[in-house]
């Protein structure tokens, strides 16, 4: 592989898929976290409500309203695998930083390799390939669940 192609790659391919991944990881990161922090602060300010508050009519209000968004926050959790998904995506971005680093230094596997530019590439499309396969039966599995639920 010729070095104009493998700085062509670098610039466009490689870069697009290194910021996808990073971009993706701190969206799940930060979803994780607000949905997490979220629901621990309403269950347990919800606690002390249900615990100390007078049984009116506006804090029984309050208490389901309060329950039924904790509801929804841990559905969107579990729905999106907001977790799961952010530990993958930083995976996949590491790994393809790390390849990056020991293409360029010629390290690793690039210390003896013929073509190190193809070598790359391929490297670089299994770290992909293997996140996209991933990604999917991460998201398949929880349907199939769902499915086997709804039976």
């Amino acid at each position: 592989m010729d070095e104009t192609a493998i700085k062509n790659y670098l610039a466009s391919d490689y870069a697009k898929a290194a910021k996808f991944y990073d971009d993706r990881a701190n969206s799940s990161k930060r979803w994780y976290r607000v949905l997490s922090i979220y629901v621990i602060a309403v269950s347990a300010g919800l606690t002390v409500l249900v615990a100390l508050a007078p049984p009116e009519d506006l804090w029984r209000f309050i208490s389901a309203a309060a329950s039924a968004t904790i509801v929804v926050a841990t559905g969107l959790l579990a729905h999106l695998r907001c977790h799961e998904n952010w530990l993958s995506y930083r995976a996949s971005w590491d790994a393809l930083e790390r390849e990056r680093r020991f293409f360029q230094t010629g390290t690793g596997a690039y210390k003896s390799a013929t073509d190190k530019g193809a070598l790359f590439v391929e490297r670089v499309e299994a770290v992909l390939t293997k996140e996209g396969s991933d990604f999917y039966a991460r998201h398949a599995k929880g349907d199939e669940k769902a499915e086997d639920r709804g039976k």
